[in-house]
């Protein structure tokens, strides 16, 4: 499987940095900022509590096994840096 890469870079309020990896195929590119949205939601960070962020298109792989299953699933990986 074919995967897109998005290298999001966030900054809260609080000054805390998260760095994470959006992965997702063809179907789901146009949900890329939703995905990053739920996953910081996950941590607790809420929309308004970020100062600046950023989503772009990094490059595109081949999928391992674990991001294969993530993505059939539920559309998305992430993978924190």
């Amino acid at each position: 499987m074919q995967i897109h890469v998005f290298d999001t870079h966030v900054m809260t309020v609080s000054d805390e940095y998260i760095h994470f990896d959006v992965l997702v195929n063809n179907e789901n590119i146009r949900e890329v900022e939703q995905y990053a949205k739920q996953y910081l939601d996950s941590l607790g960070v809420k929309v308004d509590n970020i100062k600046q962020s950023r989503c772009n298109f990094c490059h595109s792989e081949l999928a391992n096994l674990e991001v294969q299953e993530s993505v059939a699933s539920q559309g998305y990986s992430i993978m924190r840096l």
